[in-house]
């Protein structure tokens, strides 16, 4: 996802963005487990501006809604509302646990753009009853010696923090990527940046292809995710088999043009085309993500699609708040539409959700 390029980042990145500086500690020798944690609270609440802030209220920026509010529209719990020390400190934490929990793992995934932290976090959320289930995808992705640390029986364990966070904009996503292939026959799917997301086994089918562009080493370790959740839930094969996965650099815009140009030719004539972007756009330039985007519209359009819908959530190009208008402007600059009622922004970094559409409605 951005500036090197497209993968799933959480939410929670905010707090990370605020303790980058910090000087936790990074060899813990033999230290007492309550000397480590003590320490590293220390160096976030150090380096953290505003410490004691609740995360989830921001009274400061108009046109915010509480994070209660936008849970409550996507049908699942809220996140906690907790000092910034607290998310922070999680954060810092599970980035350094999340590497040794696939010290063993033959796979061995790599954290570009924090893809490998949500794919834990999202199996986390689902197996708890107040996140969002994902028929066990996201849990059977993970290695078999450690993945029992989020398993249904632990989940509950849990403090509702960044897992639930990504959980607010994944069930936004479900419900809009549902609702865009619903409209008409055939369609497809194309995600941008795609991570270790497990969205397109969920919606993929013989008669609806679905393609994944992401980084190289990305889509190779995806592969090999993949391979270990058909393995474990057999009923993913069928799915698997109509997914292409493409590997580009997407914060270079020939290169993205032509990937998906590539795409394309993959899906066939599609009536309906849905474009999936979900914390991806914070990582790219404002001028890479811009044309990612409208490279997007265009290509599909090129391809005989008379619907391209984009599905998003995510940050905006140049779109500093959560203004509607200046959504409305800057998707309109790359051909689209943003439908008005899908109008979602949230707290955190990628906090523009919505539905945008090109094409005849």
């Amino acid at each position: 996802m951005e500036t090197p390029v497209a993968s799933n980042s959480s939410l929670g990145q905010l707090a990370d963005a605020d303790v980058e500086n910090a000087a936790a500690p990074t060899r813990y020798g033999s230290m007492p487990m309550a000397a480590v944690l003590t320490g590293l609270l220390m160096a976030t609440t150090t380096a953290l501006k505003n410490p004691w802030r609740m995360r989830g209220a921001y009274p400061n920026r108009p046109g915010m809604p509480a994070v209660q509010a936008v849970a409550a529209s996507c049908g699942v719990a809220p996140p906690l509302m907790t000092p910034k020390w607290v998310w922070a400190t999680a954060w810092r934490s599970s980035k350094r646990v999340i590497p040794l929990c696939h010290r063993w793992d033959p796979v061995a995934p790599a954290d570009t753009c924090v893809n490998l932290l949500v794919v834990w976090l999202k199996a986390l959320s689902g197996n708890r009853r107040d996140g969002l289930a994902d028929g066990g995808i996201s849990y059977a992705f993970l290695p078999s010696v450690t993945r029992w640390i989020v398993s249904p029986v632990l989940a509950w364990l849990y403090p509702r923090l960044h897992h639930q966070n990504i959980a607010m904009r994944s069930a936004f996503l479900e419900r809009a990527v549902a609702a865009e292939l619903s409209t008409s026959e055939p369609t497809a799917l194309v995600t941008l940046g795609a991570g270790f997301d497990g969205r397109s086994l969920r919606f993929a089918t013989k008669h609806r292809p679905c393609v994944e562009l992401d980084l190289p080493q990305v889509i190779e370790q995806k592969r090999g995710l993949v391979a270990r959740a058909t393995r474990r839930l057999p009923q993913l094969v069928e799915p698997a088999a109509s997914i292409t996965y493409l590997g580009a650099n997407l914060s270079d815009v020939t290169e993205a043009r032509a990937a998906l140009k590539t795409a394309m030719t993959h899906i066939g004539r599609a009536d309906t085309v849905v474009v999936i972007c979900e914390a991806l756009l914070i990582y790219l330039p404002t001028h890479s993500a811009t044309e990612l985007l409208r490279s997007a519209v265009e290509e599909a359009q090129a391809a005989g699609a008379r619907h391209v819908s984009v599905c998003f959530a995510d940050a905006l190009p140049g779109v500093k708040g959560v203004a509607r208008a200046d959504a409305e402007a800057f998707l309109s600059s790359v051909g689209l539409v943003l439908d008005a009622a899908t109008w979602t922004p949230k707290p955190g970094l990628a906090r523009h959700m919505g539905v945008a559409r090109a094409g005849s409605s």
